[in-house]
């Protein structure tokens, strides 16, 4: 889902301090930035997406772009905010309660827990752990974020052929655990 043609006006109202154009645009990309930390491996996405939001309030008057630059610049950040999260992790060792002690699918919103629980039937979830954590993040900004692999590249701060290349060793990966991924099927491509 994107905002469209009232990008431009939304944006100039958020960067003014419109809180209900700042809430348009945390509605529209909130399940893309908290898909890509879960996906990527964040031990509490929800914690990490909100530092992402918080940035992006922070500067959102020093951008300047269209609506495609802006999911860019906002999963830069997020991918930033993601490896700040794992590398305060590995300081500081948890032992944490598995998410299923604690009721978090019930916590999750309906449409989110559905889409988990389709997503683990297919055994992607459990395949993507199997990747390593940058062709996780290759694979979820190219097809989650739907992002071409140039600023896919930007974003991690890799040139295009490891992109392409981490590209095509997750998919192999994913080919292999799954089964041959097939377009039609709007799986990853």
């Amino acid at each position: 889902m994107t905002i469209g043609d009232d990008f431009p006006a939304v944006l100039a109202a958020a960067q003014a301090g419109d809180r209900r154009s700042i809430e348009r645009i945390y509605r529209d990309v909130a399940p893309l930035v908290t898909g890509y930390v879960r996906a990527n491996g964040a031990r509490d996405p929800d914690d990490v997406a909100s530092e992402v939001f918080i940035s992006m309030v922070t500067a959102l008057g020093q951008f300047s772009g269209e609506e495609r630059q802006f999911r860019s610049w906002l999963l830069t950040i997020a991918h930033r905010r993601l490896v700040d999260s794992m590398r305060r992790q590995g300081r500081r060792r948890e032992d944490p309660v598995p998410d299923e002690q604690l009721g978090r699918a019930a916590a999750l919103g309906d449409g989110e827990a559905e889409a988990l629980a389709r997503l683990r039937s297919r055994g992607i979830v459990d395949a993507m752990a199997d990747l390593t954590d940058d062709q996780r993040a290759v694979l979820t900004l190219r097809v989650l974020a739907d992002l071409p692999v140039k600023e896919v590249a930007a974003i991690l701060g890799r040139p295009e052929s490891a992109v392409k290349a981490l590209l095509r060793r997750a998919v192999a990966a994913m080919e292999r655990r799954l089964g041959p991924l097939d377009a039609s099927e709007g799986q990853f491509f």
